[in-house]
């Protein structure tokens, strides 16, 4: 049997964008790091790069998987991984894996007891968000949630272009929207989360951008839980060229030169509301604020704060689902109901684009 060295091994599959930003983070961390991709391009200095799983479960018993690798990959590599490690530690990047997969994908799950799994989920791990709603206990305690807003945008038609970052399965929902429910999610009490989740598309006010070649570029969603209005918006192109989908007043696309990604929450409690801009910041002026620095605003009768806060989510993502895989307890357990939404979204924007959306139960 190898021997282990010191410190849990973590083995990255997958050297894209997001594995560089998994091994860089983790070798800051500490962690002894490996790399799984048969084509890294620019392979990583002095961590070992393997083809395979198995060679890397050869090289040195791994304490941890980091699946990085295209979504639409994900399934077969969680099963490569359990072939070769039956009680793998998997932390899968998002989309944990197609609508239609998850049966595929519980069934693996099931079939290896020991084994387990959590998503990346970096913004359900964000300080600044956290801080948001201890102000709201503090600054607007006895009024009732009324609105939580958030948008995302970048144009992506360069790294498109060059073939990166292209998602045919869900279009625009795969590229952001998962990272917006889990701010959404970070506001909103768990039972009108709940209830959110299980609005169908006939009660939302659903507009899409469609596009011939890239399925959808923007879409915006309207609906209503508790009596909270609840809206989300994303973009991939920057403002829509195709007027399909009108960014909407409370989102406002960044004025830096050179800069096309705004990350937005906005949450109205009674007359109080707070703005959280999160990295990239652009001021009213035009300056960039330094990286992993977020911007929070609150607003309201004779009230006007501000905060900066420094904070990885990533980083703090990775913290905590290292910690989660290898504690006795476990981590909790998978809630598949995101990925079953940007599902139901896209086949309400391309209903025949796509392989049916399968109707499971969700474990959550």
């Amino acid at each position: 049997m190898t021997p282990r060295a010191f410190g849990p091994h973590v083995c990255v599959i997958g050297y894209g964008a997001a594995g560089r930003l998994h091994q860089q983070l983790l070798s800051d961390l500490g962690f002894d790091v490996s790399v799984v991709d048969p084509a890294p391009g620019v392979p990583p200095t002095a961590i070992p790069v393997f083809d395979r799983a198995e060679q890397a479960a050869r090289h040195r018993p791994v304490d941890v998987w980091s699946v990085c690798s295209p979504t639409a990959t994900h399934v077969a590599t969680v099963a490569d991984v359990l072939a070769v490690d039956p009680t793998a530690r998997l932390l899968v990047e998002k989309p944990l894996c197609r609508t239609w997969e998850i049966p595929e994908l519980t069934s693996l799950l099931d079939h290896h007891p020991e084994a387990r799994l959590v998503v990346m989920d970096q913004y359900r791990h964000s300080q600044a968000m956290a801080l948001l709603r201890t102000l709201r206990q503090e600054l607007a305690p006895r009024h009732e949630l009324r609105a939580v807003r958030v948008g995302f945008g970048k144009d992506r038609r360069a790294d498109i272009a060059a073939g990166r970052f292209v998602d045919h399965d869900y279009g625009v929902f795969g590229y952001e929207w998962l990272h917006m429910l889990a701010l959404v999610r970070g506001v909103l009490p768990s039972g009108t989360y709940d209830r959110y989740m299980c609005t169908g598309p006939e009660e939302w006010g659903l507009r899409v951008a469609t596009d011939p070649e890239l399925t959808s570029t923007a879409a915006h969603e309207q609906a209503v839980a508790d009596g909270v209005d609840i809206e989300l918006y994303s973009t991939i192109v920057g403002s829509d060229p195709s007027g399909q989908v009108a960014v909407p007043t409370w989102f406002s696309l960044p004025a830096a030169a050179g800069e096309s990604r705004q990350r937005h929450v906005e949450v109205r409690t009674g007359p109080v509301c707070f703005e959280l801009d999160l990295d990239p910041v652009t001021l009213p002026r035009g300056s960039r604020l330094p990286r992993n620095t977020h911007r929070l605003v609150v607003r309201g009768p004779e009230l006007r704060r501000e905060w900066l806060i420094h904070d990885s989510p990533l980083d703090n993502a990775l913290r905590w689902s290292v910690a989660a895989l290898l504690s006795p307890a476990g981590p909790p357990g998978l809630d598949l109901r995101g990925v079953a939404r940007i599902g139901l979204l896209a086949d309400t924007a391309h209903p025949t684009a796509r392989p049916s959306s399968v109707h499971t139960e969700l474990r959550t």
